[in-house]
């Protein structure tokens, strides 16, 4: 075939693609478009410098032709580039729908089927990292596949545990932290054939699910009802959309976290609250009792403990005095003063006594005795 009918034919293909979309059947049709446009604007130019120069007709049209793959070549960039900022704007917007839930659970199951969604794949896998196991948690299957392959899928990864071994390529995604096309996975080295044969994949794609610095998981993804042919530009969109996954879950755990943690502070409060009103109670019991009796001087502790206590148990009798004092707001000078033991004695017994209790300090000594003594109440 001459050369200008070569160039005639690649044209025709590459306002084709670009004004049908046929990437969509043939994902590697830019690409190969691109070399033939190359190769031949190249020829033209040869021609140009040498075969045609004797016939002024053909010069013209080569020219024109010259012209006009040059255009297409710009035209067939822009176009691809367009293809990779809409892939990019899908993809956006599902992680934009999945940052909107609330909870682990709702991320793992709704993730599969937005990553199906915004990068067209048939079907997409997640999974957890646990050590050096592979576990397959949540798995994502369009509705139009072949049902004895779906249910092969299934029985064979979902509560499958799958040990990684040095050459697998799952390893390979968590040591390197970076995705991979697999294009003939039954020839790969790499793959787990068993699951290769039971999934019937024409070719996958793959990433590594990142958060807080290590891998935590994978995310797997294929064409196998389409027929699509994978190219880079799968693995990349996977890659983008596994990113920000892994932004994702991290902020979750994060707020899960945060909430937990609030909680607890809510409830020492409200606990530390309760205990400082019994505490109040107690104090004006005491303040009527000595009203009543003034021959009896018992301590607040003296009133609120009962005879026989786990107190008694932990503590001994030198240091259940000290601890009265302690809960009647004494200091260790005056703790000295009333028990007649110098001050680093005094020292020695709070020391102990906060050993006993578990308490960091005085104050929360007091605090763990009150507990104590009002369980037993209670």
């Amino acid at each position: 075939m001459r050369l200008e009918a070569r160039a005639h034919d690649a044209a025709s293909a590459t306002r084709d693609l670009i004004e049908n979309h046929a990437i969509n059947s043939d994902p590697a049709a830019p690409n190969a478009l691109a070399s033939a446009l190359a190769e031949l604007t190249d020829g033209l130019r040869v021609a140009l410098e040498g075969p045609v120069t004797g016939d002024p007709l053909r010069a013209a049209s080569v020219c024109e032709l010259l012209t006009e793959l040059t255009e297409l070549q710009q035209d067939l960039r822009e176009y691809v580039i367009g293809l990779r900022f809409r892939a990019l704007e899908r993809i956006h917007a599902s992680l934009s729908r999945l940052r909107a839930v609330s909870t682990i659970t709702e991320l793992l199951a709704e993730a599969p089927e937005e990553l199906c969604h915004c990068c067209d794949f048939d079907r997409a896998v997640i999974s957890r990292l646990v050590g050096s196991t592979w576990m397959p948690e949540v798995v994502c299957i369009a509705a139009d596949q072949d049902p004895d392959v779906t249910r092969a899928t299934k029985e064979f990864l979902e509560g499958a545990e799958l040990p990684l071994s040095p050459m697998m390529l799952e390893t390979e995604l968590a040591r390197r932290r970076a995705p991979v096309l697999v294009t003939d996975p039954m020839k790969d080295p790499r793959t787990l054939k068993p699951l290769m044969a039971a999934s019937k994949t024409p070719g996958y794609v793959a990433a590594p699910i990142v958060s807080s610095g290590r891998v935590i998981g994978f995310l797997h993804a294929d064409c196998f009802g389409s027929g699509r042919i994978l190219t880079v530009l799968d693995r990349d969109n996977l890659w983008t959309f596994t990113k920000g996954f892994g932004l994702i879950f991290e902020r979750i755990v994060l707020l899960e976290r945060l909430g937990e943690q609030r909680d607890r502070v809510r409830t020492a409060f409200r606990s530390a609250e309760k205990f400082i009103d019994e505490l109040s109670e107690a104090e004006i019991m005491l303040a009527r009792h000595q009203r009543e009796s003034a021959t009896s001087a018992r301590s607040a502790v003296g009133l609120v403990m009962p005879a026989q206590s786990r107190i008694q148990a932990l503590l001994t009798a030198r240091e259940r005095e000290v601890l009265s004092l302690m809960v009647g707001g004494a200091r260790n000078n005056e703790i000295a003063d009333q028990l007649v033991i110098s001050e680093g004695t005094v020292k020695s017994h709070v020391k102990n006594i906060c050993r006993k209790l578990r308490a960091s300090n005085r104050a929360e000594a007091v605090s763990r005795y009150l507990q104590l003594v009002m369980r037993e109440r209670s």
